[in-house]
């Protein structure tokens, strides 16, 4: 850091770690700090949902939130996870459409949000942040296609173990000893996985049986949380 550089906030000191900010000088960084607004978020609780008409960007600052896309059809079709220094939500800042995914916060969380009209100001004063932001989309863009083409190749426990993941985000259960209510009878969970109810009854047994989730009337209990975020990304 030169004589002349100033990072006075640890809020300046988190976004200095992201790739999306890399290249920006350290007086910079602190006036961009300045213009965010910053939370603490629980464990569990919804960040984003899928439909929002919100255009705010978010920076995670400390901790680690999981994202599920949203296909049209309403069907999860991904899930991925953004640790501290990652940014999300600029494509509805970008484009103005509703959100396309849903994130929550899969530990406690200090997330820092930035407005659309500042977000664009400071793409527009500082170049190297839309180069950056490019240059992050691209990587993203590659590491879906090639996460979706596995899809196609996914069994029906992966695609059950996703709908179970996208049940338990929707309810802010999304964490260890969590407990989803209401769930959809098997013949729904089938129709929505594009399989049979026997299939998905299967499924369940099978994840049951294994410990990684426990079923009661109607209630599914996360036992498991590690083993289930990896059945759903074998």
């Amino acid at each position: 850091m030169t004589a002349s550089s100033r990072i006075e906030t640890q809020e300046a000191l988190d976004l200095a770690a992201s790739d999306l900010f890399s290249g920006i000088a350290d007086d910079d960084l602190q006036g961009i700090a300045d213009r965010m607004t910053v939370m603490t978020v629980p464990k569990g609780r919804l960040i984003m949902q899928h439909g929002d008409l919100a255009t705010d960007v978010f920076f995670v600052l400390s901790g680690t939130v999981i994202g599920q896309l949203v296909a049209q059809s309403g069907r999860q079709i991904l899930f991925t996870e953004f640790d501290a220094g990652a940014h999300f939500g600029e494509m509805a800042a970008l484009d103005g459409a509703a959100r396309s995914i849903t994130i929550s916060a899969s530990s406690d969380c200090r997330i820092a949000r930035l407005t659309k009209a500042d977000f664009t100001e400071l793409m527009m004063t500082f170049p190297r942040i839309a180069i950056n932001l490019a240059r992050e989309l691209g990587k993203r863009l590659r590491s879906m296609n090639d996460r979706l083409f596995g899809l196609v190749m996914h069994d029906v426990e992966t695609r059950v173990v996703i709908r179970i993941m996208q049940l338990a985000q929707d309810q802010e259960q999304l964490v260890q000893g969590g407990t989803i209510t209401d769930v959809p009878t098997h013949e729904a969970l089938a129709s929505f996985v594009g399989s049979n109810r026997e299939a998905v009854s299967r499924s369940v047994a099978r994840l049951a049986k294994s410990g990684v989730i426990a079923t009661d009337r109607g209630r599914i209990s996360i036992r498991d949380l590690d083993r289930l975020m990896d059945a759903a990304d074998p």
